[in-house]
């Protein structure tokens, strides 16, 4: 009860926000490639080799995730992009393997290295000619490698009826909730995507909410979605909790998933029913893991102008010390920079406890970071904007708005009754970047 008392005068104030970051049978898969048929993709093998390693997930024969197009054969390579016509295929993809800001390809997955880099480079210096020999077959693509969890999931959430994807919608955000009975307090120790249509879909979002959502898939460009559980875009992996903790969850839990959704090929009749897979115990673990963040509401990013803040927090006597299990930043659509750092009061070195440097709307992911964090320690978050519009942008859950939240993942959980998640994000103090 008196864990928060030094927030107390704050807290009372402060509203309840929640976080808007903002596979079935029923849908249309993607196709899987085979590994093997035409060798004659008429590209030098060793662009072959390179594009089969780092691109084809993605961009093979059936492009998937939202990929608007091939990168199989010398004549998917040489048409005009679809973002800009007036360039070639390889030449976007020189563009792409070379933008720190958007690069390709994207994160989770690793950069190219030096040498594959070098022989794209010299490939589309030279214009990017065809082969001259004959290569063994490599495949056309694959599925992403999906991850898969180590323990048999219990609970499916699942839309109750399948997203149709209109063909002349490029891209959209679409949102569903599922409610489980659970009964008594049970814990989730581990949960998965379960991507049904790899074709259309781009990237999930998992949260954990406080009230039933509508059950059939409708667009959403933020709201109330509730505690931010998982994050899954092409490449990344399962989550799955340390031995010592898991989210509780008893009686009626109700759970949001959004989907993003790209179809820049025009497809018509897509349809989609991802959604997540969980695991969870009654053989209840010593803790019961939460979520809590740190950063800034306070963002008023002027018209065609930027915005860069750094937020402290010294972390107050009567916190409890927790551990960390894993971190990850979150703004909206015109953040650039996001990181979030403890700065440990015993001088032990900075901890990372999540950056995104440049900062990319479709590309969050949780990564693991263990450490402890306790009274008298120092959290500081960065976070900067770049505003395009004539008008000013301000904190707000629609995407059209803006957040700097650097989430953690903890445990044991805080139930002090006047805590909430946001807490340490709107207590902090911040000023401008030197």
């Amino acid at each position: 009860m008196r864990v928060l008392s030094s927030f107390a005068p704050f807290l009372a104030v402060i509203p309840i926000l929640v976080v808007a970051c903002s596979g079935g049978d029923d849908g249309k898969s993607g196709t899987e490639g085979t590994g093997a048929g035409d060798t004659g993709s008429g590209l030098p093998c060793e662009v072959e080799a390179v594009l089969q390693k780092d691109c084809r997930s993605c961009h093979g024969s059936s492009p998937q995730f939202g990929a608007p197009n091939p990168l199989v054969t010398h004549a998917d390579l040489h048409a005009a992009g679809r973002s800009d016509p007036s360039k070639k295929v390889y030449e976007l993809v020189s563009d792409r393997v070379h933008d720190t800001a958007r690069p390709m390809p994207p994160p989770p997955a690793s950069p190219l290295g030096e040498e594959s880099l070098r022989l794209l480079d010299d490939w589309i210096a030279r214009g990017a000619p065809a082969g001259s020999t004959s290569c063994e077959p490599s495949g056309e693509g694959g599925s992403g490698n999906l991850p898969t969890l180590n323990c048999t999931p219990d609970i499916t959430i699942q839309a109750e009826a399948p997203y149709v994807m209109p063909k002349e919608v490029e891209d959209v955000y679409m949102c569903y909730g599922v409610d489980v009975e659970i009964g008594e307090k049970r814990q989730i120790i581990a949960h998965a995507p379960r991507v049904d249509n790899t074709t259309i879909v781009h990237h999930m979002l998992l949260f954990a909410a406080d009230a039933a959502y509508p059950k059939t898939p409708q667009v959403c460009n933020g709201g109330n979605m509730g505690r931010l559980m998982g994050v899954w875009a092409p490449g990344g992996q399962a989550l799955e909790l340390p031995p010592e903790a898991g989210f509780a969850i008893e009686g009626t839990a109700h759970f949001v998933v959004q989907v993003h959704y790209s179809n820049l090929m025009g497809l018509d009749g897509e349809q989609d029913r991802s959604g997540y897979s969980l695991c969870t115990t009654d053989q209840l673990r010593p803790n019961d893991a939460d979520v809590m963040a740190f950063g800034t509401n306070k963002i008023a990013v002027p018209p065609n102008g930027s915005q860069d803040v750094t937020c402290d927090l010294t972390i107050p006597a009567l916190f409890p010390q927790i551990t960390t299990i894993s971190g990850m930043p979150h703004m909206h659509k015109i953040g650039t920079h996001i990181s979030t750092t403890l700065l440990p009061a015993d001088g032990r070195s900075p901890v990372d406890l999540g950056t995104s440097d440049p900062w990319d709307f479709d590309l969050q992911e949780w990564t693991d970071v263990r450490t402890t964090l306790g009274p008298g320690d120092l959290v500081r978050a960065r976070c900067a904007w770049n505003n395009p519009t004539p008008y000013q942008v301000n904190f707000g859950e629609g995407t059209s708005d803006e957040m700097c939240f650097g989430f953690v993942m903890y445990y044991p959980r805080i139930t002090a009754p006047q805590w909430v998640w946001g807490a340490p994000a709107f207590l902090s103090t911040c000023s401008p970047t030197p």
